[in-house]
């Protein structure tokens, strides 16, 4: 196991070509404004590199840079990540090795809410349901947020600490300080990021402001450079205005702990044992108050607790050239809420808050068994399959639904399902050439999530129009999703051209889809009475249809001279609900990103164009798991364009500057929700718009 050398570096921006960490010399590193792949599936990036456009402080936000993602964007933080039209749980979002969930019923704190890029060494996605080792049921594809395994022959340290400073009040601050001998090391990791409010192209303030901080610490024993058990805790605490909503996040907070242990060449076949086990705790505030006025004052107050475990074992088949990795992972999640609705203060809402008991509403477990061999057929071409065996189980502990108006028929009662995944690939590759190609078929089948089961379905609203809320005798539950996707894949590499295209097809049998609106923009609403009293309350339906998804994502990048480069990158989806022969809601537009490189190893420039076509293919009223998160029509194209340079001053020494939208251009991305600020209806065409000219800058030191 080789030790990692970190710098010492202070930045103002991040970045995503991941650097060879061996040299102390800095060296300067062009500002990444796309993230090429040089794997079949996999995209391998370094959230420590600077990055264009400066992205904000969560996962999301720095994933959009990655071809393949966008985000369902909500103001300046806690975007939703969308992969190839797919979002929620159908991605699956990692945080060393471990699964992690917000709070709020309405995605206001999605998992990557809680995540600071900077904090880890690297972020491996893998396209499609081509993995069988990293959960259940991410059909979309893994988002892996990893830290590598330290080890210090002898005694030392390393240092890399970062500021990023920006328009609009952009100001963050990064420590990294780890240090050990051969027998253990320890690390703190200590991160703070704020914005303000952000101005559109306008000139139009947008309900943006984010401040987040973030402290974790790691103690490793290493008796042997083969060996190392790993205690770690982290806590973070956050708030954020959200544009899209009427309420805001007044408490974003997180507590972990996790256990790992790591022995690499146990036997003769078994080169690799890992087994872990974690816990997280997510606390989360919403209310009307604290960073706005109103004359009614409500708070939320949900919170989630994940434990989880995994045993996986690596081995080598003797005389042969097999390969296998197996084990098992286990998870249990439960969710909670208390609220306090219409009080005439925020005090009355605060004390009644606290001193209310939190009433449980779901429990989910699952235990998995996964399998995945590799055959090397040759030394150019090679057989991966895998299968996966998950039995999952959720209790429903709501006593009411709506708005604890009707009895819930599902009380107490347990939903559990036993589901199956796998996939088979075949890779070849010819290194005389650089080029390789990979043709597989997947299978996942996904459970209904927390956001999917709070949801109503249509069965059940029949059974809401009865005026007698005791007259509902059942609640549907949205069957699980499955997916059967065919993924094909080439790369080519020389030492001046490089080509990587990945492609995807995909039929999807009971697609669980959430129609939040009418068309007209109101809520869905069924009368009730209930003693003395009539009233309305709305709701949101979900339903199980037949879709069809395909599409893919192509970069290139070009070396013109020794220190010019053009590099581009195009990605594409498209959606088609086939139950109803109309359009799947919440689909991504067509983009290409170009971008010219210029870097001497002193100085370095870049300039990066955005293109992103209209979208006429959207259903109105229907959308995903994200509150208010709905197709609203039409959405026109933009085209935006930025700049960036960079001065290596010594080996120690770089910086970097850049102006994001240099023209100011007032845009608004396709998945956007409305800003309600601005807005009659949640299908009114005010969508929130991105941020206007923004510059920042950017100093790395290592020492």
């Amino acid at each position: 196991m080789k030790k990692n050398k970190i710098c010492l570096s202070i930045a103002l921006c991040s970045s995503l070509i991941y650097a060879d960490d061996a040299s102390y010399d800095l060296g300067i590193i062009n500002v990444v404004t796309i993230a090429t792949s040089k794997d079949t599936l996999k995209i391998v990036t370094d959230p420590r590199n600077p990055i264009q456009p400066i992205p904000a402080s969560d996962g999301a936000d720095y994933l959009k840079n990655i071809p393949g993602f966008s985000v369902k964007r909500k103001g300046g933080t806690d975007g939703d990540p969308v992969l190839r039209g797919m979002s929620g749980s159908k991605v699956g979002i990692l945080v060393d090795g471990q699964e992690i969930y917000g709070g709020c019923g309405g995605r206001m704190d999605p998992p990557t809410s809680y995540i600071f890029p900077e904090a880890y060494d690297q972020v491996i996605v893998t396209k499609g349901p081509q993995t069988v080792l990293n959960g259940s049921g991410f059909s979309a594809g893994t988002v892996e947020f990893t830290k590598k395994p330290k080890y210090y022959p002898q005694a030392d340290y390393d240092l890399y600490s970062s500021f990023k400073q920006g328009s609009f009040g952009r100001s963050d601050q990064f420590l990294d300080i780890s240090g050990g001998a051969s027998q253990g090391y320890g690390q703190i990791i200590i991160t703070r990021s704020h914005s303000d409010d952000y101005k559109d192209g306008n000139g139009d303030t947008v309900r943006s402001e984010y401040t987040r901080s973030n402290a974790s610490m790691a103690l490793g024993y290493t008796p042997n450079e083969d060996t190392v058990i790993e205690l770690s805790a982290s806590t973070g605490k956050g708030e954020a205005k959200y544009a899209d909503r009427t309420m805001d996040a007044s408490k974003l907070d997180r507590e972990n702990v996790g256990l790992k242990f790591t022995q690499y060449d146990v036997s003769s076949n078994i080169d690799k044992l890992e087994i872990q086990a974690y816990h997280n705790y997510v606390d989360h505030i919403m209310d009307n108050y604290t960073f706005r006025t109103t004359a009614s004052y409500s708070a939320m107050n949900p919170d989630r607790t994940t434990d989880g475990g995994k045993i996986k074992i690596s081995t080598t088949i003797p005389n042969t050239k097999i390969t296998n990795i197996s084990g098992i992972d286990y998870k249990t999640d439960k969710h909670t809420n208390r609220n306090a609705m219409g009080k005439a203060s925020a005090a009355l809402v605060e004390s009644t808050l606290f001193s209310t008991t939190r009433s449980a509403d779901f429990d989910f477990k699952q235990i998995g068994f996964f399998d995945e061999t590799t055959f090397n057929l040759t030394e150019q071409d090679k057989i991966i399959a895998g299968i996966r065996v998950d039995k999952h189980e959720v209790l429903d502990k709501r006593e009411k639904l709506g708005i604890l108006i009707f009895n819930n028929p599902n009380y107490n009662k347990k939903d559990t399902a036993t589901l199956t995944s796998g996939f088979v690939r075949y890779e070849n590759s010819l290194p005389s050439s650089g080029f390789k190609y990979y043709i597989g078929l997947g299978h996942s089948e996904r459970f209904a999530d927390y956001w999917e089961r709070t949801k109503y379905n249509l069965e059940t609203i029949t059974a809401l129009n009865k005026t007698n809320p005791n007259a509902i005798s059942y609640q549907a539950i949205p069957k699980p999703e499955k997916t059967n996707q065919l993924d094909i894949g080439a790369n080519w590499n020389n030492k001046k051209f490089a080509i990587s295209v990945s492609s995807f097809y995909s039929k999807i049998n009971d697609y669980i889809q959430n129609r939040w609106l009418k068309e007209d923009g109101t809520a869905y609403s069924v009368p009730y009475n209930y003693g003395m009293f009539a009233s309305t309350t709305s709701y949101t339906q979900v339903s199980n249809i037949d879709a069809t998804v395909y599409g893919g994502e192509m970069d290139l990048s070009y070396k013109l001279t020794q220190t010019y480069k053009i590099v581009s990158a195009l990605s594409y989806t498209h959606g088609q609900n086939d139950t109803e022969d109309k359009p799947l809601a919440q689909q991504p537009p067509l983009e290409l990103k170009l971008s010219v490189m210029y870097d001497d190893n002193k100085y370095s420039a870049g300039l990066l164009g955005r293109f992103v076509a209209k979208q006429d293919r959207y259903d109105i009223g229907n959308g995903s798991i994200v509150m208010n998160g709905v197709d609203k029509g039409e959405t026109p194209g933009f085209s935006i364009f930025s700049v960036n340079g960079g001065y290596k001053y010594n080996k120690y020494t770089s910086f970097s500057a850049g102006v994001d939208n240099i023209f100011n251009k007032t845009y608004a991305e396709h998945l956007s929700n409305a800003d309600v600020s601005s807005a009659s209806t949640f299908l009114t065409q005010d969508r929130i718009y991105e941020p206007g000219r923004n510059l920042w800058v950017e100093l790395k030191i290592k020492l």
